[in-house]
């Protein structure tokens, strides 16, 4: 199933921001989310069996990306964009 990606304004102003490498390692990201979101993240907290809506994180070079994946809306939200040794 193929996922609507939603980017928030909020985030997307961060990204304008980032260097232009970490930029292009979330566009590869996000061009792979829709299609393999469970695939190319890790869960983040507990993972409830069968629930619709789930929180995972996506490990970059710099950057962590945390997401929630939503079953009923058919959506991939990005919630945060976090750079652990800038932030």
């Amino acid at each position: 199933m193929t996922y609507e990606l939603i980017v928030p304004p909020s985030i997307r102003r961060q990204i304008a921001g980032l260097p232009l490498s970490d930029q292009a390692e979330l566009i590869a990201l996000f061009n792979r989310l829709p299609a393999e979101a469970e695939q190319i993240t890790d869960p983040y907290g507990l993972e409830v069996p069968d629930s619709a809506v789930r929180m995972r994180t996506a490990g970059l070079t710099r950057l962590i990306v945390v997401i929630t994946i939503n079953d009923s809306q058919v959506t991939v939200t990005i919630v945060r964009i976090y750079d652990p040794l800038g932030d």
